[in-house]
């Protein structure tokens, strides 16, 4: 549990990146639909509306934002910052803090009431040193 707070700022940033990616989404579907309905052809916007939004996969960011600026919508609509390798370092880091967290708390539920006074008093140590 020592990782809480560092945890919950990483769920922060990473939801703010997660709301830009679906505005994006969103913004590309209507961009999809408007051309779609003005040349009354539906066929380009399925598969692009199916993968976008059927939540079977995940969604390939870097062609979501090629496609954004291919369109001209950063400059139409909004100009999104989006840092790729900012993302995915954000979401490794992410998983593998909640990952060696729940591995913890497994850990500790295992212990028996002597571990368990044993390693409080470790990790209170360990605080106190730092």
């Amino acid at each position: 549990m020592k990782n809480m707070g560092k945890i919950s700022a990483l769920r922060s940033k990473y939801n703010e990146y997660s709301m830009k990616i679906y505005k994006m989404s969103g913004d590309l579907a209507d961009y999809y639909i408007d051309r779609a309905i003005e040349s009354e052809d539906y066929s380009n916007i399925s598969g692009f509306l199916i993968d976008l939004f059927s939540g079977n996969r995940m969604f390939d960011i870097k062609y979501l934002i090629a496609k954004y600026k291919e369109f001209g919508l950063h400059e139409k609509i909004e100009d999104v910052y989006f840092d790729i390798e900012e993302w995915l370092n954000l979401k490794t880091e992410l998983d593998n803090l909640i990952h060696d967290s729940e591995n913890e708390s497994e850990h500790i539920v295992k212990m028996n009431e002597d571990e368990y006074i044993e390693y409080m008093i470790d990790k209170n140590k360990k605080e106190l040193k730092k």
